[in-house]
């Protein structure tokens, strides 16, 4: 492996992404194909996360959810629904509920990346250029119909 440092903290920050980003909310938004930033944010019709009607947001409020602002526009980002995205300094995480199970969506997710010009460097990784993409996929609810794919996106060197 080329940066076997910058795998496990890319690992760790994925894992660390689908505890965070994951959880009960309602029905995100659907990535029907691979999208990039410059991609117009999608929007979810329900409430916002806590929210009760009389608290915060109220009745109708709307989440916004979409990549970070500056996720690089030559790395998409496979289909699926968009739950949540965050980062830091380097490092985006992106947090997608996909169907099928977690094998699956992790094979057909490196074979996506593949097919767009990286290279796999182990299960779930692949990189191109300065991007490192580490994957942890998960099944949702004990359920092997549906997954959470958690994108770890790392920048080499920019």
């Amino acid at each position: 492996m080329r940066h076997p440092l910058a795998l496990w903290r890319g690992l760790a920050s994925a894992v660390l992404a689908t505890a965070v980003l994951a959880g009960c909310s309602p029905a995100p938004p659907v990535v029907k194909e691979s999208t990039t930033a410059g991609a117009p944010p999608a929007q979810d019709g329900g409430r916002r996360r806590g929210s009760d009607g009389d608290g915060e947001g109220g009745e109708g409020a709307r989440t916004v959810r979409a990549l970070p602002a500056d996720w690089p526009a030559d790395v998409p980002v496979p289909p699926g629904q968009l739950q949540g995205s965050g980062g830091t300094a380097g490092a985006r995480t992106v947090l997608l509920t996909v169907p099928g199970g977690a094998d699956e969506v992790l094979a057909a997710a490196e074979v996506f990346y593949e097919s767009n010009g990286f290279s796999k460097t182990g299960s779930g990784q692949l990189s191109k250029g300065p991007y490192t993409v580490v994957m942890v996929a998960r099944n949702r609810d004990h359920s092997a119909a549906q997954t959470d794919l958690t994108i770890s996106l790392e920048f080499l060197s920019r």
